[in-house]
């Protein structure tokens, strides 16, 4: 290996660590745009082991991504995860059916998302303050789970009158005033 391969994983892993979560998303997205270009030349070029592999790399980083999105139950999540899953399933069959001529609406799509992702970096250029590990927001699922848990009967009386929003669950069934909120972008 020689020194100038070294320096740039070097660099390579540096900037992965010191990456901000929505930076490691975008990165993500350059990748599978770089694997989906690199399989649509191969193809071109009658290269298919080679057109498959950076398809399969392409298939991958898309698969990760489509597995790091946590399902809130929004609509904004779902359509996120809907458009990743979409890709997914294309990437597979364009590859089963050798149409990897469908790869443009592939990258069509992927360059919206990068352009997205670009745009939230430059607004938001380091990472959000995330919420401390141990608390989280207390739904009224929770809220049910809890009540049954102990053998007293729920009496809304005994609650105070506090919005929804402003309690936290710190897993020992206690409840504290939340501390703020946040943007997570665990996804």
């Amino acid at each position: 290996m020689s020194f100038a391969s070294d320096s740039t994983e070097n660099y390579l892993a540096t900037e992965v660590l010191t990456a901000t979560p929505q930076k490691l998303q975008l990165m993500m997205i350059n990748g599978a745009i770089r694997f989906a270009y690199q399989a649509q030349q191969l193809s071109d070029q009658q290269e298919k082991e080679e057109a498959w592999e950076s398809l399969m790399r392409c298939r991958e980083i898309v698969a990760q991504i489509l597995c790091s999105i946590k399902d809130d139950g929004s609509e904004l999540m779902q359509s996120v995860a809907g458009i990743y899953f979409f890709l997914f399933q294309e990437l597979t069959d364009l590859h089963a059916k050798d149409e990897y001529q469908r790869l443009d609406g592939v990258l069509k799509v992927l360059n919206e998302e990068r352009e997205t992702w670009e745009e939230l970096c430059r607004q938001m250029p380091e990472a959000p303050e995330r919420p401390r590990e141990e608390e989280r927001e207390i739904t009224s699922s929770d809220a049910e789970e809890m009540m049954q848990a102990t053998d007293e009967p729920a009496n809304p009386e005994n609650f105070e009158q506090r919005p929804a929003s402003s309690y936290s669950y710190d897993g020992h069934a206690d409840y504290y005033p939340n501390s703020g909120g946040g943007i997570s972008f665990d996804a």
